[in-house]
């Protein structure tokens, strides 16, 4: 998105070519010294035929005169007759904008507005150069994500050459819209379409993807977390705020829409919640309202419309875990009785809402998970969520199964585990499908200390030392 400082360069860049444009229209002296001496100049001038060229980029095109070149700086085209000058102008920003820029450049140099009209974007007016009315008629075109200025400035008194460039300058503007390219990021099975536009790079450690084109941006971040509590954490932060305002909110399809404060404008964020490869997928829209386009609008809805997974991911719930629980008791009811051995006293349950005895058994039942926590038979593991946490000792056997033993931590402890308690959740109500490649995934937000554990147990895993 554009900031301040990249404001006030487009604005300065407008300044320079209202210079470039006035100096372009210098008038010889002797007009300045006799109106009559040079009012055959002025005849000849209105009389002569004036040939023209195209101008083509990005499959936006125009014809201009074909008179002495005098481009300079960062404009696109200048050519220049003295007592005219025609240029083209290209920036990657909204045309609204592009033109509120305009009339304030144009005030800033005291020059007279003839015409503001901001549905057509055309800025028409009139300012005292070297003693000299110059009339300019500035015109945007939005072709490809591009807004293009077209201008024609001339001194007053060739008011009728400038209607004759006028009438086939901005008549022959024609652009060959390119369609919108797509490309599709892919992780596992989440799958995602997304435009073809600059890479966002902020250092987000959750994000997966980020492509901004400055009125629209889309990104996506992915969670250790189940898409439900993704979608509370969401909705409560967004009413929390002063300036943002919930517009609409789905639990059932985990879809929300909601508007923000974005400098002097408005943006408004369309999110929808995807749970796939056992993570939240978290893919946002966002664009500024001032300045969005209908073709914006199809753009965001493809986008979302492609958030997809390859297969259906049970989501873990109370419920759905209590239902393994039962059937666990079902097949092998002795398994339980083991569990409430390994679980001395704790209050992860009734703090946190976390089944115990699950928790174990998922984690006990898992080979891979087991032949890492081999490594470190003693363990704190702490739960946080907001303000609170809730620290427990965890003791690991020979063959790598854990005992969930009382709250507390061990002083001497081989690794502590941070968790964030919504990706607890998640972690925890899918250890039994934890794996080399679902390991990475669920690491994402854990912390550990020391800190090096974690990495170097990743780097085994990528190695195969726990296959």
């Amino acid at each position: 998105m554009l900031e301040s400082i990249e404001l006030a360069k487009y604005s300065m860049l407008v300044m320079i070519i209202l210079v470039i444009l006035m100096v372009g229209c210098e008038i010889p002296q002797e007009k300045l010294q006799s109106q009559e001496k040079a009012q055959n100049p002025l005849d000849k001038l209105i009389s002569e035929e004036i040939n023209y060229t195209q101008y083509t980029e990005n499959g936006f095109s125009v014809l201009y005169p074909q008179w002495p070149d005098t481009t300079k700086g960062d404009v696109e085209l200048t050519v220049s007759k003295g007592y005219c000058t025609v240029a083209v102008n290209t920036e990657g920003i909204p045309a609204k904008q592009w033109f509120g820029m305009f009339l304030e450049s144009i005030e800033k140099q005291s020059g007279e507005i003839i015409i503001s009209d901001e549905d057509n974007l055309q800025a028409k007016f009139s300012l005292n150069f070297q003693n000299v009315t110059l009339i300019s008629d500035n015109r945007i075109f939005v072709c490809n994500d591009e807004s293009t200025t077209v201008t024609i400035t001339c001194v007053e008194e060739v008011d009728k050459v400038m209607q004759k460039l006028s009438d086939t300058i901005y008549s022959s503007v024609s652009c060959q819209e390119e369609e919108m390219e797509f490309k599709e990021y892919q992780e596992d099975d989440f799958s995602v379409s997304y435009p073809d536009w600059e890479e966002i790079n902020d250092g987000n450690e959750q994000r997966v993807l980020g492509r901004t084109k400055g009125v629209c941006s889309v990104i996506v971040d992915k969670h250790n977390a189940l898409p439900e509590d993704i979608f509370h954490w969401l909705t409560t932060s967004i009413e929390e705020k002063e300036n943002h305002t919930m517009l609409d909110s789905s639990i059932d399809a985990y879809t929300i829409e909601y508007q923000f404060s974005y400098g002097e404008n408005a943006m408004t964020a369309n999110t929808k919640v995807l749970y796939c490869n056992y993570q939240s997928y978290i893919t946002q829209v966002l664009c500024v309202d001032e300045y969005v386009t209908e073709e914006d609008r199809e753009i965001k809805d493809t986008i979302l419309h492609s958030v997809q997974c390859a297969q259906e991911y049970e989501i873990p719930t109370p419920e759905i875990i209590e239902e393994e629980k039962e059937e666990v008791k079902e097949r092998t009811p002795e398994i339980i009785e083991e569990l409430e051995d390994e679980i001395v006293k704790t209050n992860i349950g009734e703090e946190f809402g976390i089944d115990e005895e699950m928790v174990v058994y998922f984690i006990n039942s898992n080979d891979f998970f087991t032949r890492i926590m081999k490594d470190f038979p003693r363990a704190n593991l702490v739960v946080e969520d907001d303000d609170r946490e809730l620290r427990l000792r965890v003791l690991v056997d020979s063959d790598g199964k854990i005992a969930l033993l009382e709250d507390g931590s061990y002083d001497d402890a081989d690794v502590t585990l941070i968790v964030p308690l919504r990706d607890a959740l998640n972690v925890f109500s899918n250890a039994k499908n934890i794996n080399p490649l679902t390991l990475i995934g669920f690491a994402v937000n854990v912390r550990t200390e020391p800190a090096a554990i974690k990495n170097e147990v990743i780097q085994k895993v990528l190695r195969g030392e726990y296959s």
